[in-house]
């Protein structure tokens, strides 16, 4: 954000002001304006008003950057520690699925074995597998996504 061009033009709405409180206070007391007391008196006014302008821009200026700067540490911290989450849940779920693999064919190889043919096993492995996953699916979907948003809510 160019703070130097709002600071511009709050000086120059400010000079004018000072301008013009100027003009009709010399228009009341019948001042002329060559009067060099209240010429130099309203431009040390004006040179009052630019120095505190200047530092007010420049305080405003460090203060919103060191604001951004927080902010964007701050950001950096919470989206390392999701990131870490994240990777650690993906990894856990990987090694879950893998598992559950193994188990489901072993399963599937054994329930073959006693009903005679291996394809039996695995038409009840895959089935029980796909009874489950519709079950989840239609039931369970609210409580699983409001458990993932707390969880994610939790860690920010």
């Amino acid at each position: 954000m160019n703070f130097s061009k709002w600071a511009n033009i709050l000086k120059l709405i400010l000079l004018k002001i000072v301008e013009e409180i100027e003009r009709r206070i010399n228009e009341k007391n019948g001042v002329d304006t060559s009067d060099t007391f209240s010429h130099s008196l309203y431009t040390s006014l004006k040179f009052i008003i630019l120095e505190q302008v200047d530092g007010l821009v420049d305080e405003v200026v460090s203060y919103s950057k060191s604001q951004v700067n927080t902010l964007s540490d701050m950001i950096a911290q919470k989206m390392s520690i999701i990131i870490a989450s994240l990777v650690y849940v993906l990894m856990l779920l990987a090694l879950v699925f893998l598992v559950f693999i193994f188990l489901t064919v072993s399963l599937a190889l054994y329930l073959g074995d006693v009903l005679g043919q291996t394809y039996y096993g695995f038409l009840i492995t895959g089935s029980t597998i796909l009874f489950i996953t519709l079950i989840i699916f239609f039931v369970g979907h609210k409580s699983i996504a409001s458990s993932i948003k707390n969880q994610i809510m939790r860690l920010v």
